[in-house]
């Protein structure tokens, strides 16, 4: 409730921390009964950004570049490979793909990359694309979500990242990112692959 979140943002850091913790102990005890509450776990994984071209323009993006910027990049299959390679060998188990609202990359494009990494990588989860991004599939493709979804998990799409749910504020989102997906588009998608 608003009481108790006010009382934890007040709180001092350390102390925030701790009560975090007592409280993590007690919600995994459950779920770790006979292998102890103490049990973390963790994936490495690699974040590849596809292409940095964006046509959205976010006011804290420094990465976004437009199609005619000499740095402007679509990551080829061989670069691709040499990434994956790369996480592989570190222990790697996830690639998170994501990247900038590209105006011309086709759905077939994804596609091919998608099934690329499946077919090469069978044992790389692919995380990829976040919701704005399929919303942004949405128009430049002109085919509704759930159609989009099923060919992308057909292909070999395993996960979808929360990227960009960190402020579901549409007043917050019309002044930093007016030409990106609104909270309902953002959370429509998760509702729709959640169906899946």
């Amino acid at each position: 409730d608003a009481v108790e979140a006010r009382r934890l943002y007040a709180l001092p850091l350390a102390e925030l921390g701790a009560l975090a913790h007592r409280r993590r102990e007690r919600a995994k005890a459950d779920a770790y009964a006979g292998r102890g509450n103490q049990v973390v776990t963790y994936i490495v994984d690699r974040n590849v950004n596809y292409t940095n071209v964006c046509n959205v323009y976010c006011k804290f993006c420094a990465f976004y570049r437009t199609e005619k910027d000499a740095d402007a990049y679509v990551v080829t299959l061989e670069e691709m490979d040499r990434k994956i390679e790369e996480t592989l060998a570190l222990g790697g188990t996830q690639l998170l793909l994501q990247g900038g609202h590209h105006p011309k990359l086709t759905k077939q494009w994804y596609l091919d990359l998608l099934s690329h990494i499946r077919d090469k990588y069978p044992q790389i989860n692919i995380h990829g694309f976040s919701p704005s991004e399929f919303v942004h599939f949405q128009e430049v493709f002109g085919e509704p979500l759930e159609a989009i979804l099923r060919d992308f998990v057909a292909a070999g799409l395993g996960s979808i990242p929360g990227g960009g749910g960190e402020i579901l504020v549409d007043r917050v989102r019309r002044r930093i990112s007016p030409l990106k997906a609104t909270s309902d588009q953002w959370l429509g998608v998760m509702e729709a692959a959640h169906q899946l």
